[in-house]
């Protein structure tokens, strides 16, 4: 560990704890963003989906060919042999990651044969109850990940370590003077947003991208069109655009860490009025009633 590296992080390298060593420079992680990832939260110190999770690692490691090292029941043991150094009391960000490991450089796969994994808990962060108030202004960007030309590979759907588009559409978000960006591709298919998925409320119906408009399927966001179910909320996953978003009634995006963050704002056009919707509200509600801290206040209360 660095002086670099966050207060209250700890974590284990390869079942090793990360003060035993690092990470080598040779590995494809590290010179090639060659890996796949997953972030889920805990609630009352234990982690949320943590199955789930472990099982979209596994569908994104066989997707880019990266073998997972050990089995799902090892990995759960080692996150809570991670979280109990954490103070009890103490909510945390789970990292879950894997690489393809260390190899001469150079872009050929087969030169690395040993994955590298890392189990990682920083802190939770604080959630500004401003950022449930009053929401976020998003813009919009055009990036290419999700329309490939024909014939090639797609990381669609894949939680690859290679984050540089998502990167670099937050970082012109921000620049702009934006909260987050929300992602077009080059056909002006909504994607997500730089680390959530997005969902539409217009007319009472609820709307987020397909899967093969290159959405992630997200655990949130699975769990959103589960509530929605049990309550007749009419929900449907279809290409979405730009005007769609213009036009929605509420817009909100869902992601482990933060749950349900309503937009308020996307480009220079306001959504419903400039503040949160009452349907973003009550799903947040719903959803928060299905974890441990069912009966707690929400953010934005």
């Amino acid at each position: 560990m660095t002086s670099q590296t966050p207060a209250g992080a700890v974590g284990l390298l390869d079942g090793r704890p990360l003060a035993d060593g690092g990470v080598s420079v040779f590995d494809r992680g590290f010179l090639y963003g060659d890996g796949v990832f997953e972030v889920l939260r805990t609630y009352r110190g234990q982690p949320w989906r943590l199955e789930e999770h472990l099982g979209r690692l596994a569908l994104a490691a066989r997707r880019v060919g990266i073998p997972v090292p050990i089995s799902s029941a090892r990995w759960i043991a080692e996150v809570h042999a991670v979280l109990a150094v954490r103070p009890g009391d103490a909510d945390s960000v789970l990292r879950l990651a894997l690489t393809r490991g260390a190899g001469p450089p150079g872009i050929d796969p087969s030169s690395a044969s040993v994955p590298t994994r890392l189990t990682l808990a920083t802190p939770l962060p604080t959630p500004s109850p401003d950022l449930y108030r009053r929401g976020l202004r998003a813009a919009l960007t055009t990036v290419d990940r999700a329309t490939p030309r024909a014939g090639m590979l797609s990381l669609a759907g894949v939680k690859s370590s290679n984050y540089q588009l998502h990167i670099l559409a937050l970082r012109d978000a921000r620049g702009r003077g934006f909260d987050d960006a929300l992602l077009l591709s080059s056909d002006g298919t909504l994607i997500e947003s730089t680390g959530a998925n997005v969902f539409l409320v217009a007319d009472g119906r609820l709307r987020t991208p397909s899967l093969e408009s290159g959405a992630l399927d997200g655990i949130t966001r699975a769990e959103v069109l589960s509530i929605a179910s049990e309550a007749g909320v009419s929900a449907t996953c279809e290409r979405l655009g730009p005007a769609d978003l213009w036009s929605a009634d509420e817009v909100f995006l869902t992601s482990s860490v933060r749950e349900i963050v309503p937009v308020v704002q996307v480009d220079e056009h306001e959504v419903g009025g400039a503040t949160p919707g009452p349907v973003t509200r009550r799903l947040h509600a719903a959803y928060r009633a299905r974890t441990p801290l069912a009966g707690a206040d929400l953010p934005w209360e």
